[in-house]
């Protein structure tokens, strides 16, 4: 909605992707997903509003139900370092980003349709629907991964997406961390 996040708490990562799996649990099991869950330990917080970076992650999570084809598989990951760059990459900046001493790098990847070049500098733009979300007629209202794109800069972080069409992608979120552990 355009507004800031409000309230602004030490939030533990493990505790963000455990939350968000289970709010997505009902919708994973029907759709016979096998997940990955692979947490850093002695990771840092981040300090934001947990409804909205729950939101976040369970938007990505939801994608990788959504998009994520035959091998019905998804990692969803957190650690202090960004994924190497192999496949074709598409970064969100924002005029906020600021590269910190400190991150969390909370990934979420599937093996699905993948996204191609024509869509992916597009998908974080409201309302976009990429080409084969729309020939396969994959219901969206093309808001959510926007909604991410928000979340994240209204908390000095980042959006990136890797993918390359038939052979899935991975969306990772970039959020400062605080010196709190």
């Amino acid at each position: 909605a355009g507004r800031a996040a409000v309230t602004r708490v030490p939030v533990n990562p493990a505790d963000l992707i455990n939350d968000s799996l289970g709010a997505c649990r009902v919708e994973i099991e029907a759709a016979g997903f096998t997940v990955e869950v692979a947490i850093a330990e002695n990771l840092p917080n981040v300090v934001g509003d947990v409804a909205a970076l729950k939101s976040a992650l369970q938007n990505l999570i939801s994608n990788a139900v959504k998009y994520g084809g035959p091998s019905r598989w998804l990692r969803v990951s957190a650690s202090t370092d960004e994924p190497a760059a192999g496949r074709a990459q598409t970064v969100v900046q924002f005029r906020n980003w600021r590269s910190p001493a400190e991150r969390v790098v909370f990934t979420v990847e599937d093996r699905g349709l993948g996204i191609g070049p024509e869509d992916r500098h597009h998908v974080f733009e409201p309302f976009y629907r990429g080409r084969e979300a729309v020939s396969q007629q994959i219901q969206g209202s093309g808001l959510g991964l926007n909604l991410v794109a928000r979340i994240a800069e209204a908390h000095g972080g980042r959006v990136t997406v890797t993918s390359e069409p038939g052979k899935g992608s991975t969306f990772t979120l970039s959020l400062p961390a605080t010196t709190d552990r």
